[in-house]
């Protein structure tokens, strides 16, 4: 289609400007400060990054895996129950499991999105293509939300249990049931001055991000209250 072609075009400019590097850090910044409020609300230690300083994308992938290994050890530490030594995408453990299955459900969600406005996702900021279904700018995308979504709705989870789950299986249609549950929860955003559910947050940062790649600018997304306000229910 010509507005894929002509999408693929700008993402292909945007990908080869300084304007990637800066959007990428955007990005990962974003990442890292909602895995510091979901652990700031567990009143584990801060998250500090200084993720704006580096100058290529090399030295952000190194900050964004330091800060990553960071989280998950304090992530481990909030699930006593379970035998969690750290984040291993296709692990057997019922908390790999559970954040398999979660991110999965996310990136299926930003796909309809990005269908819904006709964007291509084979080309993406952080993420490449490993094979031909491979959607990077899907994966890119889905880094800003699965704090607030999936690993918040895992820690709760899990949380709950009054002793240590063994199998995931039973538990996926009510584990997507409150993650679904989680996404209607409505937020103040300041820039709408409203309420609004995290669903529609999703879609607004996501046309941010194609508004800064058609018109050439650097990422600014949207701000999120630490959580869901009382005037919003």
């Amino acid at each position: 289609m010509k507005v894929n072609a002509l999408w693929l075009s700008r993402m292909c400019s945007y990908k080869n400007s300084s304007l990637c590097i800066e959007s990428a850090k955007t990005v990962i910044a974003l990442k890292i400060e909602r895995e510091t409020v979901l652990l700031k609300r567990y009143k584990r230690p801060f998250i500090e990054t200084k993720i704006k300083n580096k100058l290529d994308l090399t030295a952000v992938f190194l900050e964004e895996a330091r800060m990553a290994k960071r989280f998950w050890e304090e992530f481990g530490k909030l699930i006593p129950l379970a035998d969690f030594s750290g984040r291993k995408p296709r692990h057997n453990d019922v908390t790999n499991k559970l954040l398999d299955i979660g991110y999965h459900h996310l990136m299926n969600i930003v796909s309809k999105i990005l269908d819904k406005y006709e964007i291509p996702t084979a080309m993406g900021l952080l993420h490449v293509p490993r094979n031909s279904d491979s959607t990077p700018l899907v994966y890119d995308l889905v880094e800003i939300f699965r704090a607030d979504i999936i690993d918040a709705e895992v820690l709760r989870f899990l949380r709950l249990k009054k002793k240590k789950l063994e199998r995931a299986d039973n538990q996926i249609a009510h584990f997507l049931h409150e993650v679904n549950e989680r996404l209607e929860r409505k937020y103040y955003l300041k820039e709408f001055r409203t309420c609004h559910t995290y669903l529609y947050y999703m879609e607004v940062q996501i046309l941010k991000f194609i508004k800064a790649v058609n018109r050439k600018e650097v990422f600014k997304p949207l701000s999120l209250p630490d959580r869901h306000e009382n005037r919003c229910s």
